[in-house]
């Protein structure tokens, strides 16, 4: 005997029609209306120095650039990644002593001043190209000469984790350091090397700066990014769903040092003489402070953290001078302007120990504070019973067995 199809009672359930357990989010479209604004505000900046400042504040300015693209750069070898890097500064000298080779004169670096350089190099000569083009091409090549080094190096040190690749790291500046003195038929040793043509402008440093940030924020929005973020928050489970930690380690090494090396040759071409001494310690020390104090994971805190750094000590340097307090007069207190900024970081890491930005991003969605009526929701608020009615009615059958 034939039975009737059993059909399902009609509910809430049954009814609903089918839809997503996660509403879909609409599609920001603030951020690039931020980049433009940032671009646009980096122009006008760079505009008004190069017409109303004077030479002291204009090369303030392009050291504050300069700097800036070493502090993003670190931020997504180190930030992005979690992997702490103290030989970024290697690849700075790296890049500063490659592009000088190419655009020192001809006259300069022959075999009395120079002789271990190869004949090709010796003879090269960009003064006849235009200034912007010679830098060009003198960056590009600082910062591939930089990102080959660091691909060949960072294959074994990527693998290591913790101080580990710290150590490491600084093992590697440490040699960097030490070939750069010791070759002195190449590089004048530690009397360093002068005649480099001052082609560094607001202009070129402000541009390789925008290039720096856009793509650091390319990346950290994209795949690549993500997967440097998982690993950095959480090792295994990174490996676990399959991501190749040593390939995006290696990617942000390459990238970071790639940039370092451009701001490098853009450092050298701006003071003009450059020694084994501008790339030790103390500027590794300043360039970790500057990505510390803004945020590790933070690209806007890298700017803004070398912005501080470059600039706050020049003008504490009056207080170096002494002051007058009414009737109280001190004498030079020399040192008292490095005390006053060790006060201030000390003060911060004690309020702000994620740094000024933390992990986040100065933008639009900070700007505007916008209510969210059009039924914009989060990750978190977009599972909702009418988003997925049938969860509600499942969780106590699961609740009872």
């Amino acid at each position: 005997m034939a039975t009737a199809p059993q059909t399902r009672p009609a509910g809430p359930a049954a009814a609903a029609p089918a839809r997503p357990l996660v509403a879909a989010r609409p599609k920001d479209r603030r951020g690039p209306w931020a980049a433009l604004l940032a671009l646009l505000a980096l122009g006008g900046f760079v505009w008004l120095a190069e017409t109303a400042f004077n030479a002291y504040r204009l090369q303030l300015v392009v050291l504050v650039l300069i700097y800036a693209i070493v502090a993003v750069a670190l931020a997504v070898t180190s930030g992005f990644t979690g992997v702490f890097s103290l030989g970024q500064i290697g690849f700075l000298a790296i890049g500063a002593y490659v592009s000088a080779l190419m655009t020192i004169p001809p006259i300069w670096k022959d075999e009395i001043s120079l002789p271990g350089l190869p004949p090709w190099l010796a003879a090269l000569d960009l003064s006849g190209l235009h200034p912007q083009l010679a830098l060009l091409l003198a960056c590009l090549a600082g910062g591939a000469v930089a990102a080959l080094v660091a691909a060949v190096v960072g294959a074994p040190l990527m693998r290591l984790s913790g101080h580990y690749v710290a150590v490491a790291t600084m093992g590697f500046l440490i040699i960097v350091y030490t070939l750069i003195v010791n070759a002195g038929t190449v590089t004048s040793g530690s009397r360093g090397l002068s005649q480099i043509p001052g082609l560094t402008t607001g202009w070129s440093a402000a541009g390789w700066c925008a290039l720096a940030v856009y793509v650091a924020w390319r990346l950290r929005t994209g795949p690549a990014g993500r997967a440097m973020i998982a690993s950095r928050e959480n090792l295994l489970a990174a490996r676990g769903v399959g991501i190749d930690v040593l390939r995006t380690r290696l990617l942000a090494f390459v990238v970071g040092a790639f940039f370092t090396g451009v701001a490098g040759a853009l450092l050298a071409h701006q003071i003009g003489t450059i020694a084994p001494s501008q790339f030790y310690f103390q500027t590794t020390f300043v360039v970790v402070t500057m990505v510390v104090l803004g945020g590790m994971g933070s690209i806007t805190g890298a700017v803004v953290g070398a912005a501080i750094m470059t600039v706050l000590p020049e003008y504490l340097r009056s207080v170096d001078e002494g002051f007058a307090f009414g009737s109280i007069q001190t004498g030079p207190l020399f040192g008292l302007s490095q005390i006053v900024l060790a006060v201030g970081f000390i003060l911060v890491m004690i309020f702000r120990p994620s740094g000024l930005f933390d992990d986040k991003e100065l933008g639009l969605g900070l700007l505007s504070r916008r209510r969210r009526n059009d039924g914009a929701l989060s990750a978190d608020e977009a599972v909702t019973p009418d988003a997925a009615p049938g969860l509600l009615d499942a969780a106590p059958e699961d609740a009872h067995g």
